[in-house]
């Protein structure tokens, strides 16, 4: 009798770790800590892998073989070497480029010439956030996860050309690691509604995404109001040239109080291809192609609406009201230069191929949530700058 009872407690305390451990276990992939993910083949093409020292993985794939060329609609797609003119952005600034980029898989050689450095996406079972910058206006409410702090410069007809800016580059701390994504970047957009199609690029701090900590450079594009697109290179459409630096390698963030790590970026419709070129400090890295966007006004015309700033998703259903994932440097705006993060050297192209700097009375801002992410426009040294994020909200 005695060694039945001792036998049931021991049953007894075994189903109660096993209960314990499975809530635990519950818990922790519910809160986005542990993601089964597994490493994408190698793309077709590759002619060589190397590996950086933070455990990205690069592939070098014959430039005319790489994904953007499998996207139905591109074909008969030109690949184009180099853009036309580049007559307004940054000056050419290869030293500062290698600054940014973890270069340590460089180490190893390189890619050949005629190959271009993909970095090798990750595969999980977990569905990717949609980016949607469709409901921005409304209530910080309806934003489905997504709260924002930006600014707006609409010019009423599709006929901008071309986007400049200069945004400084953070680490923010997300709730949850495998849920959140904070960013950084540049819009460029036209039309509305069903029909909104966008041109987008910047930072991204997403390990969910990415399968590694710290900000990224990314590339992002929708041509039907996010009902499809895509990241980076992990589909067809977006063309790489660059034999140098890619979308989805690491940048190096800015120290809070000390050195800040700016990503100077042009985005510009070439004249005679259409392409919409992407310069990082002067250097043209590639391109989306008129194409993807099926007939649409950023194949035909230019864009309507350009804009600046930051973006968070919040996964834990609070709408971004109850999260401490951080936007920019996770300080607000009144902290000011080298504490919070900003946007300065803002500029448009016109359908004449003027370049203009937006005056502050021509931009709108907007911060649904104001008291976990917010704006504030400083002027120094006459430059107009744009500071924004914040911490969150508890």
């Amino acid at each position: 009798m005695g060694n039945r009872d001792a036998n049931m407690r021991v049953t007894k305390v075994c189903l109660f770790v096993l209960l314990v451990s499975s809530f635990l276990l519950n818990s922790l992939c519910a809160e986005g800590r542990h993601i089964e993910a597994k490493l994408a083949k190698k793309p077709k093409g590759t002619i060589k892998t190397l590996k950086a020292d933070n455990g990205d993985i690069i592939d070098c794939v014959d430039m005319y073989k790489q994904p953007a060329f499998d996207h139905p609609l591109m074909k008969n797609h030109a690949l184009q070497l180099e853009p036309t003119l580049h007559k307004y952005g940054a000056k050419s600034d290869n030293a500062m480029l290698e600054s940014l980029f973890d270069m340590s898989w460089k180490k190893h050689g390189g890619c050949p010439e005629g190959s271009v450095p993909i970095v090798r996406h990750f595969l999980t079972d977990q569905k990717l956030i949609r980016k949607n910058l469709s409901r921005i206006a409304d209530p910080a409410s309806n934003n489905n996860g997504h709260q924002y702090a930006v600014i707006f410069f609409q010019n009423g007809q599709p006929t901008m050309q071309a986007a400049r800016a200069t945004i400084t580059i953070w680490n923010p701390h997300l709730k949850y690691q495998n849920s959140d994504f904070s960013l950084s970047q540049i819009w460029i957009t036209a039309g509305s509604g069903s029909n909104l199609q966008t041109i987008e690029a910047g930072w991204q701090v997403y390990p969910r995404r990415t399968r590694s900590p710290g900000p990224k450079l990314f590339v992002f594009w929708t041509p039907d109001s996010y009902a499809s697109g895509c990241y980076d290179l992990t589909c067809s459409g977006w063309v790489l040239t660059s034999n140098q630096y890619s979308p989805g390698m690491s940048l190096q963030p800015s120290t809070y109080g000390g050195q800040q790590s700016e990503l100077a970026m042009d985005i510009e419709r070439d004249q005679r291809t259409g392409n919409w070129w992407l310069y990082l400090w002067g250097t043209p890295i590639g391109y989306w192609p008129p194409s993807i966007y099926k007939g649409g006004l950023l194949a035909t015309s230019g864009s309507d609406t350009l804009s600046w700033g930051g973006e968070i998703y919040d996964s834990s259903g609070s709408n971004g009201f109850h999260t401490l994932t951080q936007m920019g440097s996770g300080h607000f705006p009144r902290e000011g230069y080298t504490k919070a993060s900003y946007v300065r050297d803002l500029f448009y192209t016109d359908s004449s191929r003027n370049s203009y700097a937006p005056t502050q009375n021509q931009l709108l801002g907007l911060a649904p949530a104001p008291n976990c992410y917010n704006y504030q426009f400083q002027q120094r040294s006459s430059e107009l700058y744009f500071f924004y994020g914040g911490p969150g909200c508890n």
